[in-house]
């Protein structure tokens, strides 16, 4: 495949926030120890669902250190940022805007915020001091108002494409800045536990009573997880012109609304979208695969098998995949967020971390390789494909590669 002569989309900021820790470094260690973070919640017991296994954070994830500029809040304000999901958004903002050394975004740059478009003033319970945890206004949100350094004079877009939202949104603003639109753009997501999702996700039987455990020949279903991540993107002559090393090149997307179901995962739209991902990348393989594997009996064997049916005519042997969601949960539409950090790490170390939670593969095939632990991969392409799977059909593929252009 012949790469095609367009401009550069590169990553230059990433924040992350899981039940790992603060911060990409906490998650990168806490991924390659494999521990898990999944406990008993007593809250949601106590709302009477049965099924309470949960990456949920505690107080002292939301701290914030009083020497970050970034996350000043005037009193004026203080009234709408007290949500856990506003509090999340802002910080990981703020190390999005630390790791690209941006003191802020001006006017003209795109801010994309995915998950439920925020509550008008007029529908806020929080203005009538009834918030709490689990209340609506945990439900939606963010909104581009409640992040640090953003001009209001910003392009504000707010995009829901269930569990894929992060990937779709990448794949928007890189068609924004090939476009000339402008040269820099955030993306933002969030996930926290509120009885709204919570009961959606129970209704489907998605949820596990033990704790994920994707990949695993034993696994039960999916378990949700609280965190936020924060995506900053520009064109790698804007990046060049500041003096910032990139951290990958978002070399490939493919965002696609396909699927004959609207919850059970789909063999061939998955085909369709790696298949159309490494296309537009130009390659016909990578070095490592993050996975969706939520840890659902049908959706964790269909994208086993749609890697399958990519990597076998291309003479795939033994392609790493390993995914994240045994560790820290499933944070719904922010989802792609942790992906890409496990991308960022590999593409960095050049080791693939394994799957929290994963005692027995299922089986594979050839092509690919299911990590229980973290495997170091030196002479591997410079090169990761992230999945990301929603419900409906939505669907999305994303390669990233090296910063220097190389893909060995």
């Amino acid at each position: 495949m012949a790469r095609r002569s367009v401009p550069d989309t590169v990553i230059t900021g990433l924040g992350l926030i899981t039940a790992y820790g603060w911060g990409t470094d906490a998650y990168w260690s806490g991924l390659l120890s494999g521990s898990r973070a999944l406990r008993p919640h007593a809250d949601l017991a106590a709302a009477g669902f049965d099924r309470t296994v949960t990456a949920a954070l505690d107080d002292a994830h939301l701290a914030v250190t009083a020497h970050d500029a970034h996350l000043a809040v005037t009193a004026h304000d203080a009234h709408r940022l007290h949500s856990r999901r506003s509090r999340l958004a802002r910080a990981a903002t703020a190390q999005a805007l630390r790791e690209a050394s941006l003191t802020g975004l001006g006017p003209g740059t795109l801010v994309v915020t995915v998950g439920q478009t925020p509550l008008a003033d007029e529908a806020d319970d929080s203005r009538e001091g009834t918030t709490t945890r689990w209340g609506r206004e945990e439900f939606a949100g963010p909104s581009p108002a409640d992040l640090p350094g953003v001009s209001p004079r910003a392009e504000t877009v707010y995009l829901s494409q269930a569990c894929a939202s992060v990937s779709f949104a990448l794949d928007y603003v890189r068609t924004w800045l090939r476009s000339g639109c402008g040269t820099t753009a955030l993306v933002v997501g969030t996930c926290v536990l509120n009885a709204y999702e919570y009961a959606g996700m129970a209704i489907t039987g998605a949820l596990s009573p033990t704790g994920a455990r994707p990949f695993d020949t034993a696994r039960d279903g999916t378990s949700l997880g609280e965190g936020a991540g924060a995506i900053l993107l520009e064109t790698a002559a804007a990046a060049e012109q500041r003096g910032i090393t990139p951290q990958a090149v978002l070399a490939g997307a493919a965002a696609r609304v396909n699927g004959r179901s609207p919850a059970a995962s789909d063999e061939a739209a998955i085909t369709d979208c790696v298949l159309a991902a490494l296309e537009d990348a130009g390659l016909e393989r990578v070095g490592y695969i993050h996975a969706h594997a939520t840890g659902t009996v049908q959706g964790d064997t269909v994208e086993l098998a749609a890697l399958g049916a990519v990597g076998a005519p291309r003479g795939w042997v033994a392609v790493p995949v390993s995914g994240h969601k045994g560790g820290i949960g499933h944070l719904m539409h922010a989802s792609s967020a942790p992906g890409i950090a496990a991308a960022l790490g590999f593409l960095r170390t050049g080791t693939a971390p394994g799957t929290p939670g994963l005692d027995s593969p299922e089986a594979a095939g050839r092509a690919i390789d299911v990590l229980t632990a973290p495997r170091r991969l030196p002479g591997a392409p410079r090169s990761c494909l992230v999945n990301s799977f929603g419900f409906a059909g939505n669907n999305s593929s994303l390669v990233l590669t090296a910063p220097d252009g190389s893909t060995r």
